[in-house]
């Protein structure tokens, strides 16, 4: 059940729902990969409204990841590399985690859209088209959704995944047909039928056309220029009409299922009819727009609203990339060097190698994430960064604790409480829980020490002392959400 009453009208903080630290970070958990915990203070002092502008400014003016020199590579090109193509996959997977680290908006925007507009590396088996595609995530994620689909079907990646460079006018291929409508726009069983799929299928025929795995292109011979009927409509149809009949016959349901699964990744699992009617009012009144769409949900009361808050599970690249970004600790150099392909390896353990989802609907989000098998090994990595942070620079934990809490405080409750705002978004501890972390924060020194009993910050027992308050935070269940 969604409790969140909040409307869209814009988010004003008031004294029951405050701009403060654990709002600054829900914005960059929600809207990015986080923010370094030095940084959070800054933004207190910023207008929500105006920060949310300042992130989109940021995300439209951020050029696409550069070619890595091998962005525009054939057959021959990789052949002649000397390097087999999962090496130079795995390199574009350590560019897009350096992408998470430093991009924020525009990063997550791309992810999101990844998981929709689905290709799974592994199924083609071509770095440079994979790259290709990714660039054009980044390009059109904040662009005209219908250009976006448009643009989409004809990106080499997407034509080989879903056999659109197989659909040819004497064996039509309903593959890419099938999931425009069903993954794409509509969703399953949404407004279309099978006669739409197979007439659509041969509307698509043509994109069949390249050189030693170069750029695929149109062949006009291969294109099935017989009259077919789409929702309705007939007529000698290409890969074009299909766009605009879609778009124009089928507009309240492309315009629902997208900002449905917008409120779904950014907001809640659990969708509020009511927003989702006014979104995508706003959606169609915008002729598909997705900027203001975004700006509207993410500036709103309903966004902002405590209820929306911890009702997302982190994805285990949320988790990982969270943690290293959040922190931006000092690690050794041999665990800096490896540190994407770390990052990498240990969140495809976990259910996510990106760029290459489970299967054409894409990971299934929130509750999939967790398991029995999965659990354990959130723990297990997020200590082990802990670990590599602490042996890279012990006295670095001293430092962030006192960026945290000032010089001054010396009750470890307070002291608690104050690290867990960082920790968490709009968490209330629970006592036991909060028990446990003062006794763990506190470990041999005697009660007596805080409180004006002898015991600073400037101890040398402090970085150890937040180091295990750390490691316990990681391990709470609330810390798996955002």
């Amino acid at each position: 059940m969604n409790c969140n009453n909040g409307t869209l009208n814009v988010y004003v903080p008031d004294q029951d729902n405050p701009w403060n630290i654990s709002k600054v970070l829900f914005v960059f958990r929600r809207l990015g990969f986080s923010v370094k915990f030095k940084e959070v203070k800054n933004y207190l002092n910023s207008n929500p409204n105006d920060l949310i502008d300042e992130l989109f400014d940021q995300a439209l003016n951020m050029p696409v990841s550069p070619d890595p020199g091998w962005a525009n590579f054939n057959n021959a090109d990789f052949s002649s590399s000397g390097k087999n193509r999962g090496a130079f996959f795995r390199d574009h997977q350590k560019i897009v985690f350096e992408d998470f680290l430093n991009n924020g908006l525009r990063e997550r925007l791309t992810l999101f859209w990844s998981n929709h507009f689905v290709t799974e590396y592994y199924m083609y088996n071509h770095p440079a088209y994979t790259f290709r595609y990714y660039n054009n995530l980044q390009k059109n994620a904040l662009g005209n959704f219908k250009e976006f689909v448009r643009n989409i079907g004809l990106d080499d990646a997407m034509l080989m995944y879903l056999n659109g460079y197989e659909n040819k006018n004497n064996a039509p291929n309903e593959n890419y047909a099938r999931e425009l409508y069903e993954l794409f726009t509509l969703g399953e069983g949404n407004g279309y039928t099978q006669d739409d799929i197979t007439e659509t299928a041969r509307a698509l025929t043509g994109y069949n056309s390249r050189t030693n795995g170069g750029p695929i292109s149109f062949n006009p011979n291969r294109f099935d220029d017989g009259e077919k009927t789409i929702f309705g409509k007939t007529g000698n149809w290409n890969y074009d009409d299909v766009i605009e009949i879609l778009f124009e016959e089928k507009t309240d349901l492309i315009a629902n299922f997208i900002c449905t699964k917008i409120y779904k990744h950014f907001v809640s699992p659990v969708v509020n009819e009511n927003i989702i009617s006014e979104l995508s009012s706003d959606f169609i009144q915008n002729n598909f727009e997705l900027l203001p769409i975004f700006k509207k949900l993410f500036k709103s009361e309903h966004f902002f609203n405590v209820d929306a808050s911890n009702v997302i599970i982190k994805s285990p690249i949320d988790l990982m990339v969270f943690i290293e970004k959040e922190f931006d600790f000092i690690k050794p150099n041999n665990f800096t060097n490896n540190l994407t392909n770390y990052l990498r390896a240990r969140t495809m353990d976990m259910g996510q190698q990106i760029l290459n989802p489970i299967d054409v609907a894409g990971w299934q989000e929130n509750h999939d994430w967790i398991s029995t098998g999965t659990l354990p090994m959130r723990w297990e990595f997020g200590d082990y960064l802990l670990n590599r942070y602490y042996a890279g620079n012990k006295e670095q934990f001293r430092t962030l604790l006192k960026h945290m809490i000032g010089e001054n405080i010396d009750n470890a409750e307070n002291i608690v409480k104050i690290v867990k705002e960082y920790m968490f978004c709009n968490y209330e501890i629970q006592e036991d829980e909060l028990n446990d972390a003062v006794s763990i924060f506190k470990g041999d020194i005697p009660d007596n020490y805080f409180g004006g009993g002898g015991w600073s910050i400037n101890d040398s027992t402090v970085p150890k002392q937040f180091y295990d308050l750390l490691r316990f935070f990681v391990t709470l269940p609330e810390y798996q959400l955002k």
